[in-house]
């Protein structure tokens, strides 16, 4: 009995851990680290916002080391774009008027919710953005975060109900 007792706590340690080997030594784990785009990937309600991001190739940028921090809008948000606008922004030769949209929503350095009070910081575009936490919610400008702290291995993103329109430069 003893012995049966030892061995069940040892094997939970081991999967506690997540670090099971062949008899090799090989670790047989499969790393549960995602980064940025994986991570976006795993929400279907962001499904525009990634194919823009593949468009511009700024989905390259977000496999970097980072970290970063992206304010996602849902494909909801995108649908109050208006669509002539959306358009526009999507011909091969609006390209950099569409990176400077989507680089807007990505901010150098890590910053979960639990850093969040009122704060101004500098967007991968170059202009700034407010964030603000107020009566419990946290706000990006006008955009409210539906979903905070979705955490990868080069950042953490934030999903917001609006596209935010960087300033004119």
């Amino acid at each position: 009995m003893k012995t049966a007792s030892l061995f069940a706590t040892a094997m939970i340690a081991v999967l506690a851990s997540g670090m099971i080997s062949d008899s090799r030594g090989q670790n047989l784990t499969r790393s549960r680290a995602k980064d940025l785009n994986a991570t976006l990937a795993e929400r279907p309600d962001l499904s525009t916002f990634r194919q823009l991001l593949k468009t511009t190739g700024l989905d390259k940028t977000l496999r970097g080391t980072g970290p970063y921090t992206i304010l996602a809008p849902t494909d909801e948000a995108f649908r109050m774009v208006p669509d002539e606008t959306l358009a526009r922004l999507k011909q091969p030769g609006n390209r950099s008027e569409l990176n400077a949209w989507l680089s807007y929503h990505i901010i150098p350095g890590n910053y979960t919710s639990s850093g969040i009070d009122t704060q101004e910081l500098t967007t991968l575009q170059g202009s700034k953005v407010v964030l603000n936490r107020a009566a419990g919610t946290i706000w990006i400008g006008r955009a409210e975060v539906l979903k905070a702290d979705l955490h990868a291995t080069n950042g953490t993103i934030h999903v917001i109900n609006m596209v935010l329109e960087p300033d004119q430069q």
